[in-house]
């Protein structure tokens, strides 16, 4: 006999409950996730993940030709404070390339040179976008959020050169921190072997054990099968 006292759902109620649940998931995201201040400039640049936090430096130094063919400026987006220069630095990968600002701000050489540098001091607030114009089609742009022009979720923290300093170059691999088997008088591996050791005779002396407890006759040749203490 089925429960007739059971709620029933219908198609329309799914329906609103679909769309509530859609909203919900809309409003729990990120505001980050949902303001993108470049308005798909990065759409085709493989390295974008944010926006860098530079805010607090004097100066700031964006690789030119960065990647694996060359082709990329790292980090592609940057957010610094007014008054402060950001310094381009050719890798001499991938071919010439040049900065190039979209509204002709400022604009460097075509240069392939390892070493060559450009440098431009951003005194206004804003959002500078630039590209090398020999390789825009192959997503190599860049940006330059100045101030208070972009939104503060949307920032990501920065490698900056105090942190490599502090934590390495990050060529070489950290050495294991010692344990406190490195100092112990017996070697860790006799410890190990003994350790496997005891854990298989251990069913045995358990054995030998009781045996003596509950009948130590057979133990010191007294057979009367007493047991021990009475």
């Amino acid at each position: 006999m089925s429960d007739t006292t059971a709620p029933r759902i219908d198609r329309r109620d799914c329906l609103r409950l679909g769309v509530g649940l859609t909203a919900a998931a809309a409003l729990s995201r990120p505001v980050a996730a949902q303001e993108e201040p470049y308005d798909g400039w990065f759409d085709d640049v493989d390295n974008y993940e944010g926006t860098s936090d530079f805010r607090g430096e004097e100066t700031v130094t964006v690789t030119v030709g960065a990647g694996d063919d060359g082709l990329l400026y790292d980090p592609p987006a940057i957010a610094i404070d007014e008054g402060t220069t950001v310094v381009w630095e050719w890798t001499g990968e991938g071919g010439g390339h040049n900065v190039v600002e979209s509204d002709g701000e400022f604009e460097s050489e075509i240069v392939d040179d390892d070493g060559h540098t450009f440098e431009h001091t951003f005194e206004g607030a804003g959002i500078f976008t630039y590209v090398c114009t020999p390789h825009e089609a192959l997503g190599m742009k860049g940006a330059v959020a100045v101030g208070d022009a972009i939104d503060e979720g949307a920032l990501i923290d920065a490698d900056t050169d105090e942190d490599t300093a502090e934590n390495g170059d990050g060529d070489e691999e950290a050495e294991p921190a010692a344990g406190f088997l490195d100092d112990f008088p017996i070697p860790p591996a006799y410890l190990i072997g003994g350790a496997g050791i005891v854990a298989l005779l251990s069913p045995a002396l358990f054995a030998v054990l009781l045996k003596f407890v509950y009948n130590p006759g057979d133990v010191d040749g007294d057979s009367d099968g007493k047991v021990y203490g009475q």
